[in-house]
């Protein structure tokens, strides 16, 4: 096996992972949601724009993943498709792990919460929050970090698929 045809199979590789990533990604946060005891109400991600785009954008960024995967192994397109869908595909994947970085964290503030009171508002505020709604909160994360790392595994594979592209002109 030469060097391009291994920079080849990692790339290969990393476009694989990043469909199931991304869709693994997507499909936890979708199931985020949960039900609080003694009727402080519900949570779910449907509630908050910035989980929503996220779905979105995972699903979009797997569709993309997927073309580009296909495109590069069948190479029907010029170069430039498959590059224009793995940029889509990691900004996609960026900036939806960004926003629910930024957005888990103040959950309590954007209180979506259906039937929650000002009291039980101002305790979640101080770090209750994710004591009550920990299932909520570990499917957040969980999803969030599954994505930042598909938008790592998209970096590699372009990288590595560059590599190969260059080595084979040499």
């Amino acid at each position: 096996m030469t060097e391009v045809d291994a920079a080849r199979a990692v790339s290969l590789f990393f476009r694989i992972a990043v469909v199931g990533l991304s869709v693994a990604a997507a499909v936890v946060m979708a199931t985020a949601n949960q039900v609080f005891p003694f009727n402080y109400g519900a949570v779910s991600y449907t509630k908050y724009s910035a989980f929503v785009y996220f779905v979105v954008a995972t699903v979009v960024s797997a569709v993309c993943s997927a073309a580009a995967l296909y495109l590069s192994v069948f190479k029907a397109t010029p170069h430039w498709v498959v590059t224009l869908l793995d940029v889509v595909t990691m900004g996609l994947l960026f900036s939806a792990a960004g926003a629910v970085f930024a957005v888990r964290s103040m959950l309590p503030l954007y209180l979506g919460v259906e039937g929650a009171d000002v009291d039980v508002a101002g305790r979640w505020v101080n770090g209750g929050f994710c004591q009550v709604a920990g299932a909520f909160c570990w499917r957040v994360t969980t999803s969030a970090t599954i994505c930042a790392f598909a938008a790592a595994a998209v970096a590699v594979a372009v990288l590595t698929k560059d590599d190969a592209r260059h080595r084979g002109k040499h």
